[in-house]
């Protein structure tokens, strides 16, 4: 690091793996909107909502093409629009966003609904459950449909967490390995796809064109990777906060039953206070002052979406679970030009997650303490939801 400091330290992992983030972060906040990370090298972490939006705009000095996570996951190839910049970044994200804008994630609504009720089919029956067994299945069986092969959606977990596992772990030999199946299976569904007229999304990756040449099978890998990786994790960790936080509040689990239609200010409410993704990473290209804090050309800048959403600063009672906020303008899916690209699809998941759990297990609540904990360093999520319920009937029979 380039300068001393008497401020705490963050650390991001037991931020992430405890309740009460919201005062960890304002314990961090009262010595500056700036603060040192010294976990995975070294790094800065802008933990106020202003200065993070700033630093956000900043794609001049603070640039997303030499990683954009702390620690790096070291995949042979950047994801693809994920790390990369202006001005080519417009041009591979302009392929992403009308494949992911609303009208077109309503069409995926019944798909979503029927998958949530496979998932909760699996113990309906029962009375007890965890429900991360709806978070972590829903999500994979979406994008594996989505992107044309859905019978690959459990294969795509567990490539996805080997991947954040070994990165965190620090240990290269696992992380090579880890790069290299991923790198194998996502290289065999593209050139699966290549050629092809196949109106998927797959397809749509395989066969764009840049510029008005064809994308090139790499590009195109890249960009799928970056489709599986965080058309997985994320949204799990919002769907199972989301299904945690309102077991959890019962008087306002009775409002969403009566009133479902203030079930999407639960979603957004769940967002805000439990971000799934509480940090990306940021390099700088020069040497800058940020927020008065001086900062060396290659250091690594983390913008903590997470410590921006519970900065009262901006949200009144940070760390309660409001879903009458009259304003809730959270950065749980980033700002600027990196913004998340699938927040519609993830928003919607987690809508009909809460709307198919309340519908059908109207009773539920929380049969144990929710421990947190996830398989990256910048994620934020449950290990598991455990809850108890009457006991209902099955969606489908097969």
């Amino acid at each position: 690091m380039t300068e001393a400091t008497k401020s705490p330290v963050l650390d991001i992992v037991k931020v992430n793996s405890d309740h009460g983030h919201a005062q960890a972060y304002a314990e961090l906040r009262e010595h500056g909107p700036v603060v040192r990370g010294e976990a995975f090298g070294g790094y800065w972490a802008v933990v106020s909502y202003d200065a993070i939006r700033r630093a956000a705009n900043d794609v001049g000095n603070l640039c997303s093409g030499q990683g954009s996570t702390i620690p790096a996951l070291g995949t042979a190839f950047r994801p693809i629009p994920v790390e990369v910049d202006p001005p080519d970044h417009r041009k591979y994200r302009q392929l992403l966003v009308p494949v992911l804008r609303p009208e077109k994630v309503a069409e995926w609504e019944d798909l979503i609904r029927r998958e949530t009720d496979i998932a909760i089919d699996r113990f309906i029956e029962a009375g007890s459950a965890d429900l991360m067994e709806i978070a972590r299945y829903v999500p994979p069986a979406v994008i594996a449909f989505i992107l044309g092969v859905s019978d690959e959606g459990p294969t795509m977990v567990k490539l996805t967490a080997d991947l954040n596992n070994a990165a965190t772990a620090g240990d290269p030999e696992a992380k090579k390995a880890a790069n290299m199946a991923l790198f194998q299976f996502v290289d065999q569904i593209v050139t699966d796809a290549e050629g092809t007229d196949r109106d998927d999304m797959l397809g749509m990756i395989a066969n764009a064109q840049i510029d008005g040449a064809p994308i090139g099978h790499m590009k195109a890998v890249a960009m799928a990777v970056t489709v599986v990786i965080a058309g997985q994790e994320t949204t799990v960790n919002g769907i199972s906060s989301a299904l945690w936080l309102v077991a959890a509040h019962q008087e306002v689990k009775q409002r969403l039953i009566e009133n479902p239609e203030l079930i999407p200010n639960a979603v957004e409410e769940s967002l805000r206070l439990e971000t799934p993704v509480q940090m990306m990473g940021r390099t700088a290209t020069t040497d800058i002052e940020l927020e008065g804090v001086r900062i060396t050309e290659g250091e690594r800048v983390g913008l903590a979406w997470g410590a921006a959403n519970v900065d009262p600063a901006k949200f009144e009672d940070p760390e309660k679970f409001n879903i009458d906020r009259p304003n809730n303008p959270h950065v749980a899916f980033g700002h600027g030009i990196h913004r998340c690209a699938g927040e519609h699809l993830a928003r919607a998941e987690m809508r009909i997650a809460l709307e198919q759990v309340l519908a059908r297990m109207p009773d539920y609540r929380l049969a144990g303490e929710v421990e947190l904990g996830t398989s990256g360093a910048m994620n934020r999520g449950a290990h598991s939801v455990p809850v108890t319920f009457t006991p209902g009937a099955r969606a489908y029979q097969n």
